[in-house]
């Protein structure tokens, strides 16, 4: 491919399933798309109907054997979990990146093997440092980004209300700890209420438990769901290494105060006692629990720091970031994103 000029507009495409409208990776594909747009010639590719949820982005159908396919610019793989197609034999890029967001080394190596028995040179690039240190790579690390405007505190709440706390996650019980169960159970007693969406895998296991309120997984939006809680409590199966939870960086947008294990990508944004208060066992997580509900001025300074640090990451940080990594060619100075996007510090203490 030839080289750019300084100041052209880059060429990016963003490839992912966007088969669930709740997905981790398919919203990070959106989010990305929008910070790419204003500065990039981005699009968005997938080789399945998108999900309803998608309906309004300008996603274009792979499709090989009409030969619809992506061409030229930076060919960007958002993720390892899904397979990648002989397609990527029929054109050239600048560059070829996979974007590494789930633990699956199996398959990370199975699609960089394919890409490079197609001729291309693959970059992977890692979306947290503690995911990084796991896998022994030296790639750059790039975080999925969140809408800020979207997961904003919610209004003064009136007090009274019993001290709700909760989770978000894909419905699955690997999202869920082995002692989630034992968690909820012993808050409910305590006198909190519970509500996780993403959590009828758990209904026979807590069933007849009173103020514990199971949803299906996207049945409210997301960042309304999180402004009915006074507390966010995650982490998930001791068999599933979760190497981001952008669904903390959400909660954490939102201005709750953030109880989480301590393993996990999301660490890499979380400091013990300043945004969050991390725990390493389950009667842990339930004294912090339980200090936040006696201790509003903690829980509120707590949530303030995690509202600015998310604003930060994601106003500040990430876009520039972004494209820095994904849209540079081979070779390319990291400084030319000066061109192309301007600095948004102004923004980063932004707090709606």
């Amino acid at each position: 491919m030839r080289p750019r000029s300084r100041g052209e507009c880059p060429l990016v495409h963003l490839v992912n399933p966007l088969w669930d409208g709740n997905g981790g990776a398919d919203r990070r594909t959106i989010d990305t798309w929008r910070l790419l747009s204003p500065h990039a010639d981005a699009r968005l590719w997938s080789e399945y109907p998108p999900a309803p949820a998608f309906a309004a982005y300008p996603v274009r159908r792979l499709q090989p054997y009409r030969l619809r396919v992506p061409r030229g610019g930076n060919l960007v793989f958002m993720g390892t979990y899904f397979r990648i197609g002989h397609w990527t034999r029929l054109a050239s890029f600048d560059r070829v990146i996979v974007v590494y967001n789930t633990d699956q080394v199996d398959r990370l190596a199975k699609n960089v093997r394919r890409l490079r028995n197609a001729g291309h040179r693959v970059d992977i690039v890692y979306t947290s440092r503690e995911l990084r240190r796991r896998h022994g790579g030296d790639g750059a690390v790039l975080e999925s980004p969140i809408d800020v405007e979207r997961f904003h505190p919610a209004p003064h709440r009136a007090p009274g209300h019993p001290f709700t706390v909760g989770r978000l996650s894909r419905d699955i019980a690997s999202k869920h700890h082995e002692e989630d169960v034992e968690l909820w159970r012993t808050l409910v007693r305590a006198g909190c209420r519970v509500r996780l969406m993403g959590a009828t895998c758990l209904a026979r296991a807590l069933a007849g438990v009173d103020n514990v309120e199971l949803l299906p997984a996207g049945a409210e939006d997301a960042a309304g769901f999180l402004r009915s809680l006074d507390a966010f409590v995650y982490r998930t199966s001791s068999g599933w290494f979760e190497a981001y939870g952008r669904v903390v960086i959400e909660a954490m947008a939102c201005g709750l105060a953030i109880v989480a294990g301590r393993r996990g990508g999301y660490t890499d944004q979380l400091r013990d006692g300043e945004n969050a208060l991390l725990a390493a066992s389950t009667a842990e997580l339930v004294q912090h629990v339980l200090a936040l509900a006696n201790d509003p001025a903690l829980a509120a300074r707590l949530g303030d720091t995690a509202r600015r640090n998310a604003v930060e990451l994601n106003l500040r940080d990430l876009p520039r970031r972004t494209l820095a990594v994904l849209a540079a060619s081979q070779g390319q100075p990291a400084s030319l994103v000066d061109d192309l996007v301007p600095d948004t510090a102004s923004r980063a203490t932004a707090t709606p």
